[in-house]
């Protein structure tokens, strides 16, 4: 049982923590995605919460494991756990921790100007206990793989990938990868499909035979894989895909995207592996509708660094020039107080005025 009085989590100490557990799990989405996982970081309240849901998903499958799979995914330390493990023993956290339990609001802001960063090794030993904590989690998830229900069943698949990470956690994995390409052959949705042949390609399955899918959401899920990343057919579709990329957002529901348009996702696999922008240039000029609306603007950044790889240029070439035209020819691109824009293009060295936009063109 757990001392939530000295744990804390983004808001401070943890003893809301147990009245929420107390209550259904179903109801406590709000606490676990603001104070116990806050935007992606985990807090020293985290790992007990982590257990607790693990043992509880029997009661809100979909949301507990949601829970689960993105607190494994935010502490993904691989091969830097040993060395991160070391200066948290060396460092005096638990005082840290004590202390921080026991200040008001504006002695806490003061400890965490601390010159040796106590405090951020206090948050990085949090983070190594849901790290140990993985490889516990495989059984709890595994016993939904077979679930009735589609969506829990792909998240449960989902949940064991990112759990699967863990070296300890891999041995338990035996048998899986087979009975993932089965289940992944006889799902009947598009979208369980494509979530299940996201998470073959993840395990070291080989989603090569998903490139024949009907589905072009199931082709482009396959191309996306890490097995895939240099195999030409991929890259087709996934260009193809991203030339209409908002067709991709029809995944919205899958929970590995966590909620963001999975157009995203697609446009930052995309560029990398196939960094010659006029292969790209199509797929770029589909992206202007959704461009700056966020800053680093995710639906264009990443084909303007492709694009500008080489900086401004002197002799820019016809794919170059186009965009510059298409981009110039988009009114709402250039409103004054689009910071969106400015944070985006200043970002990676190109000018955020129109008129040496239109120069290029």
């Amino acid at each position: 049982m757990s001392d939530w009085s000295k744990l804390f989590h983004a808001y401070g100490a943890a003893t809301d923590t147990a009245e929420v557990l107390a209550g259904p799990l179903e109801t406590a989405g709000d606490h676990l995605w603001s104070a116990i996982l806050h935007q992606g970081s985990v807090w020293p309240a985290t790992p007990p919460v982590l257990r607790i849901v693990a043992g509880r998903l029997a009661e809100a499958p979909v949301l507990g494991l949601s829970f689960v799979r993105d607190v494994a995914s935010a502490v993904r330390l691989g091969d830097e756990a040993e060395e991160l493990r070391a200066r948290v023993a060396a460092a005096p956290t638990q005082e840290w921790t004590a202390a921080y339990a026991a200040a008001d609001e504006d002695e806490q802001v003061d400890l965490w100007d601390d010159e040796d960063g106590t405090g951020e090794l206090v948050l990085a030993g949090a983070a190594l206990d849901c790290w140990d904590l993985l490889p516990e989690l495989v059984e709890p998830v595994a016993e939904f793989l077979d679930d009735g229900d589609e969506e829990v069943r792909a998240g449960a698949w989902a949940t064991l990938a990112q759990l699967l990470v863990h070296p300890d956690a891999a041995p338990r994995a035996s048998g899986l990868v087979p009975r993932l390409a089965r289940r992944a052959e006889a799902a009947e949705s598009v979208e369980e499909r494509a979530s299940l042949v996201m998470d073959l390609g993840q395990l070291g399955g080989d989603p090569l035979p998903f490139l024949d899918d009907p589905s072009p959401l199931v082709r482009c899920a396959a191309a996306l894989t890490p097995p895939l990343a240099e195999h030409p057919a991929a890259h087709e579709e996934l260009l193809a895909m991203a030339r209409r990329a908002t067709d991709f957002d029809a995944l919205a529901g899958l929970p590995r995207f966590g909620g963001e348009p999975p157009r995203w996702t697609l446009i930052a696999v995309l560029c990398p592996r196939v960094p010659d922008f006029s292969r790209l240039y199509e797929a770029a000029l589909a992206a202007l509708p959704h461009a700056f609306r966020l800053a680093p603007c995710p639906d264009l950044g990443p084909y303007l660094e492709v694009a500008f790889a080489d900086g401004w240029p002197e002799r820019p070439t016809d794919q170059q020039r186009g965009l510059a035209r298409e981009m110039v020819a988009r009114e709402e691109l250039w409103g004054a107080t689009n910071g969106n824009r400015r944070i985006t293009l200043r970002g990676l060295g190109l000018p955020d005025e129109r008129e040496e936009w239109r120069g290029l063109s």
